[in-house]
């Protein structure tokens, strides 16, 4: 007797339009949430590292101009790098007590160089800050350093005219630095009464602010951009004070 055997196909179930779409819902969420992790992990290393470098660009700043100023024997405060004179004709547009500016020259004298018992000047030193982001009264802070070819005396000789003296201008651009990318300015001028510090309202705070004609009070606050294209959105900043005076 023969056996006789049925052979039947097995039945494969695929997915339904339902179960497909409810996977794909599944997984879009979770790539949606893995996606925002992501982001919030980069933005929180972006802002550290952020961080890490505006108090590198401090620790540089103070630095450089502690040791600078340390050494000087005075300085002249103008309201910015290209206004360096006043008046016709012209005389020395440097700023007095209580009055802020963004650009600082520590002179340097050479008591072995007199001139009618003066110390001839040697040396200047420079600081200034670039507006680049007037919205934001945002810019770089430059260095620079000039040996003077010829020592002047600092009585008859302006510190705007050795700065416009063309050997000493093309030394002066030649050793021009950037020691922080963003920096805005916040000192502000006042007046002074008594002891007593009394605030004027300005639109455009400045990086220095004179004290009293002996020291420079440093008013800023250094950024980093969270982009690495620098733009006047997306910034971490420190806001810091510090002062330095020449020794006289």
């Amino acid at each position: 007797m023969k056996s006789i055997f049925s052979w039947r196909g097995k039945t494969h179930r695929g997915f339904t339009l339902v179960e497909t779409l409810v996977a794909v819902t599944i997984i879009g969420v979770a790539s949606v949430g893995m996606l925002a992790f992501l982001r919030q992990g980069l933005k929180m290393y972006y802002a550290d590292r952020a961080r890490l470098m505006i108090n590198r660009d401090i620790r540089s700043f103070t630095g450089k101009m502690d040791s600078d100023a340390v050494t000087a024997n005075f300085f002249c405060l103008y309201l910015d790098y290209n206004t360096r004179s006043s008046g016709s004709p012209a005389t020395d547009a440097f700023l007095v007590d209580g009055q802020v500016g963004d650009f600082l020259v520590l002179v340097y004298t050479d008591p072995a160089l007199t001139s009618s018992g003066v110390s001839m000047i040697t040396d200047l030193v420079g600081y200034y800050r670039e507006i680049t982001d007037t919205t934001l009264n945002t810019g770089p802070v430059h260095r620079f350093t000039c040996h003077l070819g010829t020592a002047v005396d600092a009585k008859t000789t302006a510190i705007f005219t050795i700065l416009a003296n063309t050997t000493n201008s093309a030394a002066c651009a030649a050793s021009d630095k950037i020691v922080t990318q963003l920096a805005q300015g916040l000192a502000t001028t006042t007046t002074l009464s008594g002891v007593d510090e009394v605030a004027v309202t300005t639109t455009n705070p400045r990086l220095f602010y004179n004290r009293q004609n002996r020291s420079i009070m440093v008013r800023a606050q250094i950024a980093e951009s969270l982009n690495e294209v620098k733009t006047s959105t997306s910034n971490v900043g420190n806001t810091y004070n510090f002062t330095v005076s020449p020794r006289g």
